[in-house]
């Protein structure tokens, strides 16, 4: 599809930026087999261009973003440390009496955000009750996982899901519900949502089984389980920098102080023993780390991304950011999961001719 623009004639003197580029490389993807759909949107100023093709047929279609959905349960989580930030540095033992005399109950809120608890839940099963996922998480230890108390290293499920039970304790609310309140609805990305059992993406996950597509099992909780479109995910980190919004525009999702939180290197030069790189960590967020290697980094912004770049990817399918010093914020999923060792050079080729197009 040809991309579309809104508002094009908000810089009439400038021309419209030509994606043709950026989109033969997406049907090629889809032509070759590489990737079943697609779905790119991407503000530059205040303009919004989307593409999309293959298995997605409307730039509305709601897909799945696994953990490129985790900033917005972190943004939650800032939303109400506005209101009590001595919370952050409280040990989650003292809202979790479950973890009580636990090592994971002696960790923080930061340590979680940032990824440096020491532990990694891959397979947690979040589906499980309550009673059954805290007993895992209250006898963990970092040795478990081949690692030292506070290391470094991704954890895809553990520590997000117990994020959502803390939104859900200290708001009295479900967490699913609180974040659409809060942070969703305000970003003017209101349909976008947190997948369960009787609410899916218009579109699944895609993986190359015997040469063949087909559909992968959704993915749930607060860590892996948004879903929408990459407009509405794109208009969410757009509205994070936009912080001239006028009042009939839409609302700002942080105060200033806690923008600078939310963006701050709080992890900074540390090797993941996870995605064995050095990245850094904001409060929820993936930093740009290109200054430790531009092709090499994974789940990078592409390799023209400025020092203030920030945003996260979905497990091996999927990417979104903001670049304030471009006034850049892009969301875009490819719908066939392929081995880190292809994604990422895929991404990242793709990232940078779109930034190509739209310089």
């Amino acid at each position: 599809m040809w991309p579309c623009a809104t508002n094009p004639a908000t810089f009439p003197s400038s021309p419209m930026p030509d994606l043709t580029p950026t989109r033969l490389l997406l049907e090629a993807g889809v032509r070759e087999n590489r990737w079943a759909g697609f779905t790119l949107a991407a503000f530059s100023a205040t303009q919004l261009f989307t593409l999309h093709g293959g298995s997605v047929t409307d730039p509305s279609d709601s897909v799945p973003w696994y953990s490129a959905g985790k900033p917005v349960t972190a943004l939650g989580v800032l939303s109400l440390l506005t209101r009590a930030p001595q919370l952050d540095s409280t040990p989650l033992q003292t809202t979790f009496p479950e973890l009580a005399s636990s090592y994971f109950g002696g960790l923080n809120l930061t340590d979680v955000l940032t990824h440096r608890t020491g532990l990694r839940f891959p397979n947690l099963p979040v589906h499980s009750p309550a009673k059954e996922i805290f007993a895992i998480l209250a006898k963990a230890e970092p040795r478990d996982f081949s690692l030292l108390p506070c290391q470094a290293a991704y954890d895809p499920r553990g520590g997000w899901w117990l994020l959502g039970q803390w939104l859900a304790r200290q708001t009295q609310i479900p967490w699913e519900d609180f974040l659409h309140q809060k942070i969703l609805q305000p970003a003017r990305a209101g349909h976008m949502f947190f997948a369960s059992p009787s609410r899916l993406s218009t579109i699944s996950m895609m993986e190359k089984k015997a040469g063949h597509w087909t559909a992968v099992p959704p993915s749930f909780g607060p860590g892996s389980g948004l879903c929408g479109s990459a407009t509405d995910l794109a208009r969410l980190y757009h509205t994070l920098i936009s912080n001239d919004l006028s009042p009939n525009r839409g609302h700002a999702l942080l105060d200033q102080v806690t923008y600078k939180k939310f963006t701050h290197r709080w992890r900074e030069g540390e090797f993941d023993a996870t995605f064995g790189h050095i990245i850094d960590f904001g409060l929820g967020v993936i930093l740009d780390s290109n200054r430790y290697g531009p092709t090499t980094v994974p789940y990078g912004f592409g390799t023209h991304s400025s020092p203030t770049t920030f945003g996260h990817g979905g497990a091996r399918s999927s990417i979104a950011f903001a670049d304030p010093e471009k006034h850049l914020a892009v969301a875009l999923c490819l719908l066939g999961l392929a081995p880190e060792n292809i994604h990422q050079p895929r991404m990242r080729s793709l990232l940078d001719q779109l930034r190509s197009d739209l310089a």
